[in-house]
């Protein structure tokens, strides 16, 4: 490992706490990690597993905290082992999840009380984006700080945005996922029409992705369709529902109308309420083929 690097602490290595930590380790960052369930493939692409939050930010420079729920976060926060009463002073603590703007603050606000210093950085991109380096870091908070861990940003990816203050990042995250629900569901409806048309799903996916009809969104879950590939999912229904909600409750307090995610939302509910919660969001398609399938019958 190159000595002038900064240890790298990240609590969370899961679906997307891995990819990060792997874009690290191949930058030759030394990095300590902890998840309350086993870290063998952490392990195994050179990262070091640690005992506790606390642990972590005793042995790193700088902390990378990537949870999937608040209550995940709290936890890992508070109490005995946790993040608040290891940090050292003036250490940085990157926020990667995502929660509401005003859990997030408090959050932050709680750290800097603590001594730490504090950046929001929102991924936006699927784990599969995230290892080829292709995700981009939504930004939120003081331009110095994120001038001071440049090469460890850039060592994730190299596409970043700084937003403006601590909380803008998550704004933005809602949006680009409110947006990817949309694609998602109209990726299903143009596969759908395609095979219905006679054309082989491969064909469609291909074609499609080329023209003025794609998206990053068609490109990436249109060969999922076409192939039936559900599982392992890189962005499972369960994981968009924190989304949905999040980015509807900011569409209603914003004021914003929603037609097309209002119609896209009850595709991805219904899901999760048929057992799909564990399957990638492109399985959507599989809702747009049984409703096409029940209005040709009642069409008869």
């Amino acid at each position: 490992m190159e000595t002038n690097l900064p240890t790298v602490g990240l609590v969370g290595i899961g679906q997307l706490g891995l990819p990060l930590a792997c874009n690290l380790l191949k930058s030759r960052y030394r990095v300590i990690g902890y998840r309350r369930s086993h870290s063998h493939e952490f392990v195994a692409a050179g990262g070091i597993a640690a005992d506790s939050p606390a642990s972590v930010v005793r042995q790193s420079d700088v902390v990378l905290m990537c949870l999937p729920s608040e209550e995940a976060q709290l936890n890992v926060l508070e109490g005995k082992g946790g993040v608040l009463g290891a940090l050292k002073p003036s250490q940085l603590v990157i926020e990667l999840g995502t929660y509401s703007r005003a859990f997030k603050v408090e959050q932050a606000l709680r750290i800097q009380a603590a001594g730490g210093r504090v950046l929001e950085a929102e991924v936006s991109g699927s784990p599969p984006m995230v290892v080829q380096r292709r995700a981009a870091l939504y930004l939120g908070g003081d331009a110095q700080v994120v001038e001071e861990c440049q090469p460890l940003l850039d060592a994730i990816t190299p596409n970043q945005f700084l937003l403006g203050e601590y909380g803008s990042a998550v704004a933005m995250k809602l949006i680009a996922n409110y947006l990817l629900t949309i694609h998602t569901l109209a990726a299903a409806e143009a596969m759908n029409l395609g095979k219905r048309a006679g054309f082989d799903p491969r064909k469609v996916a291909e074609v499609i992705a080329q023209g003025a009809g794609g998206s990053a969104m068609f490109s990436l879950r249109a060969p999922m369709m076409a192939e039936r590939r559900f599982q392992p999912a890189p962005g499972p229904f369960v994981t968009l529902a924190k989304y949905l909600e999040l980015g509807s409750r900011m569409a209603q307090d914003l004021g914003c109308v929603t037609p097309l995610f209002t119609t896209a939302m009850p595709f991805f509910q219904r899901a999760i309420a048929q057992g799909m919660g564990d399957e990638d969001i492109a399985a959507v398609i599989k809702l747009i083929e049984s409703d096409s399938e029940a209005q040709g019958k009642s069409d008869q």
